[in-house]
């Protein structure tokens, strides 16, 4: 099972994210909704990580394992931030749903 932890500020921004585990696949060896989280993940990740100017450390501590934390974001990247991480939340959120049993996300309100 994949867990994932999300913390965001009050403008809709990430400020820390904890992902950890495996969905462990049924049948051939192919977890969709591990596949599916990684892959949101990673991008965002990315994206975060692309933005220089801004205060984003990505770190992968073991495999199946990952933290992102945002400190300071520049006013000017704020709207930019905002939408990696409502692409990044709602994704997470929709795969979950899906799969409850394959990943798990907590520390969110939605409303």
């Amino acid at each position: 099972m994949v867990r994932v932890s999300v913390e965001v500020d009050g403008g809709g921004c990430l400020r820390r994210l904890e992902a950890r585990g495996h969905a462990l696949a049924r049948g051939a060896g192919y977890s969709p909704a591990c596949a599916a989280a990684s892959c949101l993940l990673r991008t965002a990740a990315g994206l975060f990580e692309a933005e220089g100017a801004a205060d984003a450390r990505v770190s992968l501590p073991a495999e199946g394992n990952m933290d992102i934390t945002v400190g300071k974001i520049p006013v000017s990247l704020r709207e930019r931030f905002r939408g990696i991480t409502d692409f990044l939340v709602c994704g997470l959120v929709r795969v979950s749903e899906e799969a409850p049993e394959d990943l798990v996300v907590s520390g969110l309100k939605l409303e």
